[in-house]
């Protein structure tokens, strides 16, 4: 058997497979290919992918295939900037969820594509992500086949990127990142129930935007996010890995050193990738909850509080086995002179002005006719918060904190693409 080999993956790669079943057959026939699958590879041990299921991340340590089975891993040949890989997996994570399109995956195969939905499949979820980073893979990025994305002339093959495994486990030791069955299952069923109330909902910002458009569903959406069990997955998850929470539970677990230094060193070497989603997410809700007072953004605000929470106190407790063990893990790379540098302050200004002057000019004049600390760094509104700029994409030097109020905090976010998380 075999499986991914992490040590040799970026973010951003792509993954194609084959498998046994009647349907991968049928593929690989009409397109004259060893694959039937494309995957895109998010973070450590973890893909997001489009199958029956609709589009949903995997774990990577559970994921092993037969030898007679292809699996080719494929980067782009120039490789990808830090702004490219993070507009590639903001893209596919923000189609969690989305239903499966079995009519257009065929359609892809036999070559008769035209119009297209927002339904997804395998190779489109890969090269329309792409294509949100300006780069073109295929010809047509709604209709190809994981075959046209091998093709691609774009791409190389990523050397040593699988290894031979001697046997499928019957349990994996640490069940170190991706999203496991239960958070899939609460995911098909919230938006489920949102699709009975809105057609046009597909993905979980879809809720977000029907919210916005009709308030008054907000009592339904409240109810729905807490019947489908999206809410309290972190609840099982603490329960199921609590080892991860604190050390003296960490060096007690029935689990090998070297299962238990891999899961450590993923999670401190990921140049807080796992944190980036929860923080973000939490900055957006706590705007959306400000402008929009719903019971439903109030609540997605509390749960994005408790994961940022959660992963810091996982964070903890990996470093801290790590010295304890005497190992000495990675370092995030730097974010700047000083990543909590308050916005405003003279030590912030004196940073800036070193990074860049005309900017520390401008905001400091636009602090002086305000007579007050509390605008805008950009544009000199109020009302502000405090946010930091989160890696990867920030340029040596940079002041990674700012002074924002939502509207530029908006524009930052979607026309730049910046990861934007309160400071606090």
């Amino acid at each position: 058997m075999k499986r991914l080999n992490e040590s040799a993956l970026q973010i951003g790669d792509i993954v194609l497979t084959t498998s046994t079943a009647k349907v991968d057959k049928s593929i690989r026939r009409f397109t004259r290919s060893d694959v039937s699958h494309a995957m895109v590879y998010v973070e450590t041990c973890s893909v997001i992918d489009a199958t029956g299921e609709g589009v949903h991340a995997r774990n990577t340590q559970r994921l092993f295939w037969d030898d007679q089975c292809a699996v080719h891993v494929l980067r782009l040949a120039e490789g990808l900037t830090d702004f490219q890989s993070r507009h590639i997996t903001d893209y596919v994570r923000g189609r969690i969820g989305t239903q499966y399109s079995r009519i257009e995956a065929v359609r892809s195969v036999l070559g008769r594509g035209r119009s297209w939905s927002r339904k997804q499949f395998c190779s489109r979820l890969v090269a329309q992500a792409y294509a949100n980073a300006n780069v073109d893979l295929v010809a047509n990025a709604h209709y190809c086949s994981p075959e046209h994305l091998k093709k691609s002339a774009r791409l190389i093959e990523v050397q040593d990127a699988i290894q031979q495994v001697t046997d499928h486990p019957a349990h994996v030791e640490a069940d170190t990142a991706g999203t496991p069955q239960r958070m899939r299952d609460a995911t098909n069923a919230l938006l489920k129930g949102a699709r009975a109330q809105n057609q046009q909902i597909q993905d979980l910002n879809d809720i977000d935007r029907h919210l916005m458009a009709s308030p008054g569903d907000d009592g339904y959406f409240v109810d729905l996010y807490r019947t489908s069990g999206y809410l309290t997955i972190w609840e099982a998850e603490f329960e199921e890995n609590h080892w991860q929470y604190e050390l003296p539970a960490m060096i007690a677990a029935p689990i090998s050193d070297a299962v238990k230094r891999q899961y450590c060193e993923n999670l401190v070497g990921d140049r807080e990738e796992g944190l980036v989603r929860f923080e973000v997410n939490r900055a957006g809700y706590t705007i959306l909850a400000e402008e929009f007072p719903l019971k439903t953004f109030a609540q997605l605000k509390s749960l994005y509080e408790k994961l940022v929470q959660l992963h810091q106190q996982r964070r903890q407790v990996a470093t801290q086995w790590l010295s304890l063990h005497a190992v000495n893990p990675s370092p995030t790379p730097p974010m700047g002179p000083d990543r909590s540098l308050i916005p405003h302050t003279e030590e912030w200004f004196a940073a800036l002005s070193a990074w860049n002057a005309q900017q520390a000019a401008q905001t400091r004049s636009m602090v002086e006719q305000a007579e007050s600390l509390h605008v805008c760094s950009v544009c000199g509104d109020e009302p502000t918060r405090d946010y930091r700029l989160i890696e990867p994409g920030i340029p040596a030097g940079a002041v990674c904190t700012l002074r924002l109020c939502n509207d530029c905090w908006k524009i930052r976010r979607e026309m730049y693409g910046e990861s934007l998380a309160l400071l606090t």
